[in-house]
């Protein structure tokens, strides 16, 4: 799956030139492909009528666009350059408002506003140069200056009810912690140090598959390298096998020795038998400790798919509820539960209950494993009629109501998906709009269709001159 986002721009401009996207088109390189004018004239030669038949200009016609704009699109067209998208679309609307003049009579005058809004299309998480075609905009409206068009996280803050944003973006060391510990093994291994309090260097192998207990040596490094673990040294009495103490390293014993300490049995500790342990540092406490590192990782991929930091809100609380992850992606609420296991059916109720509290656009749930049967099955009861789950996995199914990210292979492009269709969704008015502008005015259509002459037997219409 290609990953796709949306950039908006827009710009409030005194007033709109003569014709502007045809201004604009032909003052465009090449490198710049219309869409829409080019389907004009392909349906006008297809039908015989004259291209004016496909105006979507005037009082009533079928080119107004319904999705939410607050003012009438005059014109739109779609560019294609390279792998982008472009689509600009004019817009005017007009305000009649009522005001006392100089001798203090009320008098009704138009507030007119003109618009003009581009919106990008760029399949790429890379930044994109869009300086040329903006440049060509600003030579056709003199003076433009196009803003990017935040989206505010409006949800969020309702859910929010004024608590503050923590959400930072992890470190360089935390995320090269995390993506240490997406590798099952190496996860076991730091698991079963943290549960042990310590663990000697010669049990670290009965702590992972068997399958990988062939490259010990290499996690340990992995553990130590990004420091989740450290290393000590074990005092084990000879005697009774038991450990009495533990140092940081052997260095440290003669001196132990120096100031007279010694074991239970009264030998001196360095004549007592030493082994190797590893112990949890802080830092992999913490990043073990509810599975932050898994949170870390979530965030990283929503960042880098251009989801800004202020729309996403990791390990809060809200209406009594602890949430892995809230994010607002294009307008879109997006709920994900995380979890570093099976997805049973237990979570499925709690999850279900965060879903009816905070009614999320779309439901996400992440499992380094798999999400089971029963959590399935209760899903599809739960679910509207005709509306199944989706998984981002090798046997992917597709539906509405959920989707499920299984295994952290999936990880990456499963949120990818997510944030890609979200994306789709938020570009479909622009371009609805446009293309509108290529169907054309049915009552001119009739119109001049009515004025070809039928009189001939041929099964194509005969053309109007100049048509």
């Amino acid at each position: 799956m290609e990953m796709l986002r949306r950039v908006s721009k827009r710009s409030q401009v005194t007033s709109h030139p003569e014709n502007p996207i045809q201004l604009l088109t032909d003052k465009l390189p090449a490198t710049y492909q219309p869409i829409v004018k080019p389907l004009i004239r392909q349906q006008s030669e297809l039908f015989g009528v004259p291209e004016s038949a496909f105006e979507g200009r005037g009082a009533e016609t079928f080119a107004r666009s319904p999705y939410g704009s607050d003012s009438d699109t005059l014109d739109s067209e779609i560019y294609t350059h390279g792998s982008v998208l472009i689509v600009i679309s004019v817009h005017e609307s007009v305000r009649i408002l009522n005001r006392r003049n100089d001798e203090g009579d009320i008098v009704a005058f138009e507030d007119k506003t003109s618009i003009v809004r581009v919106t990008y299309a760029i399949p790429s998480v890379n930044p994109v140069d869009l300086s040329e075609f903006e440049r060509f905009v600003g030579e056709v409206w003199e003076g433009i200056e196009l803003q990017e068009v935040i989206t505010s996280p409006r949800r969020i803050r309702e859910i929010a009810a004024g608590k503050p944003n923590t959400t930072n973006a992890p470190t360089p060391e935390e995320l090269g912690a995390a993506e240490a510990l997406s590798d099952k093994a190496v996860r076991m291994l730091a698991i079963a140090i943290k549960s042990s309090s310590g663990l000697l260097l010669g049990d670290a192998p009965k702590q992972i598959p068997p399958r990988e207990r062939g490259r010990v040596d290499e996690i340990v490094q992995i553990l130590i390298a990004q420091k989740l673990v450290e290393t000590e040294v074990v005092i084990v009495c000879a005697k009774t096998s038991a450990q009495v103490n533990r140092v940081p390293s052997v260095d440290v014993l003669a001196d132990l020795d120096k100031y007279g300490m010694r074991c239970a049995c009264g030998r001196p500790l360095s004549a007592e038998k030493n082994e190797k342990a590893l112990s949890i540092t802080d830092f992999g406490r913490s990043l073990l400790d509810g599975s932050a590192w898994l949170s870390f990782l979530v965030l990283q991929y929503l960042l880098d798919f251009g989801v800004p930091s202020r729309n996403i809100r990791m390990e809060q609380e809200y209406s009594g509820e602890e949430i892995d992850c809230l994010a607002e992606i294009y307008g879109r609420l997006v709920l994900f539960e995380l979890k570093d296991k099976e997805f049973n059916l237990g979570n499925a109720y709690s999850f279900g209950a965060k879903v009816g509290i905070f009614r999320p656009d779309v439901p996400v749930i992440v499992t380094t494993e798999r999400v089971g049967a029963d959590a399935r099955d209760h899903f599809v009861r739960s679910a509207n009629v005709g509306k199944t789950s989706r998984r981002f996995s090798e046997e992917s199914s597709t539906g509405d109501s959920m989707i499920f990210i299984e295994g952290l292979e999936n990880l990456r492009s499963g949120l990818e998906g997510v944030v890609t269709e979200i994306a789709s969704a938020a570009l479909a008015p622009p371009l609805r709009t446009a293309f509108a502008f290529a169907s054309a005015n049915p009552t001119a259509l009739l119109s001049a269709w009515s004025g070809i002459d039928w009189s001939s037997k041929s099964v194509r219409p005969r053309k109007r001159q100049g048509s």
